[in-house]
């Protein structure tokens, strides 16, 4: 990934000093560019060798400077490969490779200081990410993580693309383990992080919600003095923290659908199949903010929504720039992708990623259009993974949900998600209202796009939704023309 970082020359001297590392093997030579991949080094490049867990890059040292690397930074180097490298390559150890990065990036982005707004939490991350950033570039230099850059890698690659006129910069930032967020919270030092919600996703590494819940609120750990942080108020987890984080110097500001003791409570929410609009009062002050716009649909959208509002009031923007931006917002990927199929039904794209939580708001979006649409709502839903021993339960969940709604349709695809049929069935649901599909690969996608294209008619609405290692987009591709 190349970076504005890259535009930066650099004494090996001064890369020691910034990583915290030591020259081993000294050089005069200046460095330009940085690079985790010994195939793409140029002449003059640095050569941050990380650690992978299918790969080691101190193993392509050697490689790296016979492509022209004039600096390698490592936390080992055997003794053979500092015997080949050339005379004007240096060396510098560093205790550890990817806090090496992390220096590097902290140290890059502080010489422009935009503000930063860092986003995380179980589900919407994305989607908020996407809001936030529509709102802030309405009126303001915006950038914003890309893709899935929201790694201890990604981030701070993320961070080495500010450019000198970014005024912002929207990070999201995610985890597996406990301490992750601690450590990219102390690279980007927010000045206001979001919270979306405690979900499930990650909880075979973290044991319990409550778990999950303290790894999120490591993102507090490296904000500015005086921050502010957006929370879901409709989460107990998170509102009963109200204090901790006060008495970190920091602000929790509460966003909530439900809870009326909360900062902020949406109201009048009013959906359409395609966008949403609903008010926001402030229950401390009494003011209200009528009739904001979103050009989607869901009601998880709608805290999406208020988060990105305030983003842009704590930026000093005006109502009618923030409301501007709002419309402005488009989702992307296959994120709740909406598509009328020419065959006459909706299809619902939904298989970027998957979580007991996310399924849950997908299925009420389902029935919602499937309502507005006038036919069937039926559910394609694959295996939602690292969920751990808590896997069949909680797939069990979803399936019980989905029969409370009720959803009239229902194939499951993969090992894991026949006990989401399981669980349809314990809800209520019709056994022959229930197609399971234990495999995932190419003979399964074209069986339940078989089974969709004989049964479909228009008027009908189908959500596809897993995680996105079983690619369930493939079955859309199946059903070929018309979608």
């Amino acid at each position: 990934m190349k970076t504005r970082f890259d535009t930066l020359t650099f004494s090996t001297q001064a890369l020691a000093e910034i990583t915290g590392g030591t020259v081993i093997r000294p050089s005069a030579a200046s460095h330009r560019g940085l690079v985790t991949d010994s195939r793409i080094a140029e002449p003059g490049s640095i050569f941050l060798a990380l650690c992978g867990e299918k790969t080691d890059g101190h193993n392509y040292i050697g490689g790296a400077a016979a492509n022209g690397a004039t600096c390698i930074i490592a936390e080992r180097t055997a003794e053979e490969t500092m015997r080949t490298l050339p005379p004007d390559c240096a060396v510098i150890l560093v205790p550890n490779t990817l806090y090496a990065l992390g220096a590097l990036s902290k140290w890059y982005y502080h010489l422009y200081n935009p503000t930063v707004i860092a986003v995380t939490g179980s589900v919407g991350k994305t989607t908020t990410k996407q809001m936030i950033h529509a709102v802030l570039s309405a009126a303001i230099k915006t950038m914003r993580t890309e893709g899935n850059y929201n790694n201890e890698i990604g981030l701070p690659l993320t961070l080495m693309q500010i450019s000198p006129d970014d005024r912002a910069a929207v990070l999201e930032a995610g985890m597996s383990f406990k301490g992750e967020l601690h450590r990219l919270s102390r690279i980007c030092e927010p000045d206001i992080t979001v919270i979306t919600n405690i979900g499930t996703s990650h909880i075979e590494n973290l044991g319990s919600r409550e778990g999950i819940r303290d790894a999120k609120l490591e993102m507090l750990d490296g904000m500015k003095p005086g921050g502010t942080v957006l929370l879901n108020g409709d989460e107990p987890l998170l509102t009963e923290k109200r204090d901790d984080i006060l008495a970190r110097g920091l602000t929790p500001v509460f966003l909530a659908k439900e809870d009326p003791s909360a900062d902020y409570l949406a109201e009048d929410i009013r959906m359409t199949p395609a966008d949403c609009t609903f008010s926001m009062r402030n229950t401390k002050t009494g003011e209200v903010i009528s009739d904001l716009h979103i050009p989607v649909t869901g009601e998880h959208n709608v805290g999406n929504a208020m988060a990105a509002y305030l983003c842009g009031r704590l930026c000093g923007m005006e109502d009618s720039d923030i409301r501007r931006g709002l419309d402005a917002f488009e989702n992307t990927g296959m994120r709740q992708k909406i598509i009328n199929a020419d065959a006459g039904y909706t299809v619902i794209e939904d298989c970027y990623n998957a979580s007991p939580e996310s399924m849950e708001a997908a299925l009420r979006v389902l029935l919602s259009l499937a309502k507005e649409n006038g036919g069937r709502a039926v559910a394609v839903l694959g295996d939602m993974r690292e969920l751990g021993s808590y896997s069949p339960t909680l797939h069990k969940r979803v399936g019980s949900f989905l029969a409370s709604l009720p959803v009239d349709r229902l194939i499951t695809v993969g090992a894991d998600a026949k006990n989401i049929a399981a669980g349809a069935v314990i809800g209520g649901m019709k056994e022959d209202s229930i197609t399971v599909i234990t495999d995932s690969d190419d003979g399964a996608v074209k069986a339940a796009a078989d089974i969709l294209r004989a049964e479909l008619v228009p008027g009908d609405t189908v959500l596809f939704k897993a995680s996105r290692a079983v690619a369930l987009e493939r079955i859309i591709e199946a059903l070929g023309a018309g979608i």
